[in-house]
């Protein structure tokens, strides 16, 4: 099955919900994804638990709800939906192996707000990278869209 045929699946399993497309939104999640990433960057060292939860809900997810808003969709709030967006991202980014390590970030999320498990700064610093690189793979999707 192809990337289209993949999404309109998730659709229908009401995963995804098809919208407008929208550049201006996806342009805005990026520019707060890349502050939230700012202030990752500078709370790591001091408050790893804070920086991890931001690095998820703060830069990762945002960013690929940009991703998803180009292509007319949204995730749904459904169990699972931050999975979802992972899975829906990848399907329209392809960059299996970044998207691989976001999905990781999100499960060290969710171990540390449902297990209590801290993570390592280490950790949060290399998943910081990898957010990066995502906005910087979403941004360039979204200067395309815009031109």
């Amino acid at each position: 099955m192809g990337s289209a045929e993949e999404l309109k699946a998730m659709a229908e399993r009401q995963e995804l919900e098809p919208v407008e497309v929208s550049v201006p939104k996806a342009s805005a999640l990026i520019a707060s994804a890349r502050r939230s990433l700012s202030t990752c960057r500078a709370i790591t060292g001091k408050d790893p638990n804070s920086a991890l939860l931001l690095a998820w809900d703060g830069v990762a997810f945002p960013t690929l709800t940009a991703a998803l808003a180009l292509a007319g969709y949204r995730v749904t709030n459904r169990m699972g939906h931050h999975r979802v967006a992972v899975e829906a991202s990848r399907q329209l980014l392809g960059a299996d192996a970044l998207l691989s390590r976001i999905g990781s970030l999100r499960r060290m999320r969710d171990r540390g707000m449902y297990e209590s498990e801290a993570p390592e700064v280490e950790e949060i610093t290399e998943a910081l990278d990898d957010c990066e690189q995502l906005i910087q793979l979403v941004a360039k999707a979204v200067q395309r869209a815009g031109n």
